[in-house]
């Protein structure tokens, strides 16, 4: 079976020692990931980013970032803990929080839709500004060897 642009090649996962019910699991998965990337960038550039979670190193997930993003960076490029170099964590998540809180959620299921809504809620400008932002708060980082940069931007 030949990889699509959608789903990673049958070949691929079972060569990375995945059962059946773990590769059907992650096919699934992975189409609607990368769906979901590529309408949210409308075909634009962008630059997977990975940390240190135990998932990011797993067979299962190297399968699917080798079929849909090759050549991608893997988690050994940066900080085991870079959260002030993560767009996600430097911004999106407290914006995510603060569209969330106060409010109670009966079931996990709950949290996850409200999670969604609020994220299509998020203007595009508002990601493309935060994400714009990483180059200078790489460079501060730099400038203040790795220290805390914060004070610098």
């Amino acid at each position: 079976m030949k990889s699509s642009p959608h789903r990673p090649s049958i070949e691929l996962l079972f060569k990375r020692g995945l059962g059946s019910a773990e590769i059907a699991r992650r096919l699934q998965i992975s189409s609607s990931t990368v769906r979901i990337l590529r309408r949210h960038f409308a075909g634009g550039p962008f630059i997977l980013q990975q940390n240190w979670a135990p998932s990011h190193g797993s067979r299962s997930t190297l399968a699917v970032l080798e079929a849909h993003f090759p050549g991608f960076l893997d988690k050994n490029l940066g900080p085991a803990s870079n959260p002030d170099l993560n767009p996600m964590d430097f911004s999106v998540w407290g914006m995510l929080e603060g569209k969330i809180a106060g409010k109670v959620f009966a079931t996990v299921d709950d949290l996850k839709a409200a999670l969604e809504v609020a994220w299509a809620s998020i203007d595009d400008g508002y990601l493309r500004r935060t994400v714009n932002s990483v180059k200078k708060r790489l460079r501060a980082c730099v400038k203040a060897r790795g220290s805390n940069f914060e004070i610098l931007l």
